[in-house]
């Protein structure tokens, strides 16, 4: 399915395969190992596919079908009416962090993080890096400390039986 989503989007943006393995800096028998589907895209094509435009989630959602999105394709647009492409909501959830807390934890201020969430400003990659690593490390010492807090409770006294 990621083969074929790939080769739509490559018609439909660059018209053919050997562009998109251009814009991508690898050759087009490269592309074709991914198009064949004989080989899994990694975090570094990944990134690659978003930075000219690619919707990673669709490329990679097997339920959904070329057809079903926009006559293909859904392009992340990097002008600041993308309707949004954080779910920060989620983020704040997770780490059960304020969101400005996150925000001075990322380095940027809680406006820029909600010029994130509503779409208005798109993160560098270095920027949604800082904000996924914080994220999972907030998550992670958070469920830590609840383990640690649970093993260290000394259990209820039982009831004498008579």
């Amino acid at each position: 399915m990621f083969g074929d989503k790939l080769k739509a989007f490559a018609q439909k943006k660059y018209g053919a395969d050997k562009h998109l393995a251009a814009a991508l800096g690898m050759s087009p028998q490269q592309l074709a190992a991914y198009t064949a589907e004989k080989r899994k895209p990694g975090f570094e094509i990944l990134q690659k596919l978003a930075g000219i435009g690619c919707d990673i989630s669709w490329i990679l959602d097997d339920s959904k079908t070329i057809d079903e999105l926009n006559d293909g394709l859904t392009f992340v647009k990097s002008e600041p009416e993308n309707n949004g492409i954080l779910d920060l909501a989620g983020a704040i959830e997770l780490s059960n962090t304020p969101a400005s807390r996150l925000a001075q934890l990322v380095g940027v201020s809680p406006a820029t993080l909600a010029a994130w969430q509503n779409g208005t400003a798109t993160p560098t990659v270095e920027e949604l890096s800082r904000l996924f690593n914080q994220v999972v490390a907030l998550a992670l010492s958070s469920r830590h400390a609840a383990t640690a807090q649970a093993q260290a409770e000394p259990e209820s006294p039982r009831a004498a039986t008579a």
